[in-house]
């Protein structure tokens, strides 16, 4: 992350992404995004809500890659097509709400409505701004189409649990495979992503670090500003 927030949040926050993101850049098509991934405003179809949650990650990244395969030479000269992509076809499928209870942890409970829905949307703002920016510049900067079968997704077995682990593999042309879970809910609309990990370094937990001394210190309404603030020159940043 960039810009404003505090320099010990951006140590811990941004590092951690970075070292996954530039490591291994292809991720973001699948893993990083169902982070930036969360909140949703669409409705699932009755077909989606009662898809094996293997079956729908494995539907949602083969539309994301097709859809920004089709749409390269457009994106290089409009970089917000990327971001109309991520809401199209990931974010339908994130539990931001769920997402934004294990960021906040105990700060959760004691915080007011209007403070409950104002982090909720300034997080789903940062993350959805964070990774489209940085998939504008992968894709902008490597030639030749993505390959819709770079991931493969595990088979969970048996679903006995309201909450469970989809483990996957991201398989690059060269090198090793790099693994990716996603911890999902089956919801009233069917099943979404609230945490993803990537070798082993989970979304969830990473800001849920980086924002906890500074709600300790300054309050969650003074954060909530701090990630506007910060959003609000993302996009200024896209827009340039």
């Amino acid at each position: 992350m960039r810009h404003s927030i505090p320099r010990h949040t951006q140590q811990l926050g941004q590092q951690t992404q970075q070292r996954i993101i530039w490591k291994h850049p292809k991720i973001l098509l699948f893993g990083i995004f169902a982070i930036t991934l969360m909140l949703s405003f669409l409705s699932l179809s009755h077909a989606a809500s009662e898809q094996n949650p293997k079956a729908l990650l494995e539907s949602v990244s083969v539309k994301m890659i097709t859809a920004l395969n089709e749409n390269r030479a457009k994106i290089k000269t409009d970089p917000g097509l990327t971001q109309e992509l991520i809401e199209k076809n990931l974010m339908p499928h994130i539990d931001f709400i769920n997402a934004s209870k294990e960021v906040l942890g105990q700060h959760w409970d004691t915080a007011t409505k209007e403070q409950k829905i104002g982090f909720i949307k300034a997080f789903r703002d940062l993350l959805l701004n964070f990774y489209s920016t940085a998939l504008t510049e992968y894709l902008n900067s490597h030639e030749g189409d993505l390959d819709p079968k770079l991931m493969e997704f595990l088979d969970p077995g048996a679903i006995t649990s309201k909450q469970i682990t989809v483990r996957s593999l991201v398989k690059p042309k060269s090198g090793k495979a790099v693994p990716i879970n996603y911890e999902m809910n089956n919801t009233r609309r069917g099943w979404k992503i609230f945490d993803v990990s990537v070798e082993g370094v989970s979304v969830i937990t990473t800001y849920k670090s980086s924002y906890a001394n500074d709600i300790e210190q300054k309050g969650l309404d003074e954060l909530i500003k701090t990630i506007n603030t910060h959003n609000n020159k993302l996009k200024t940043a896209q827009n340039s």
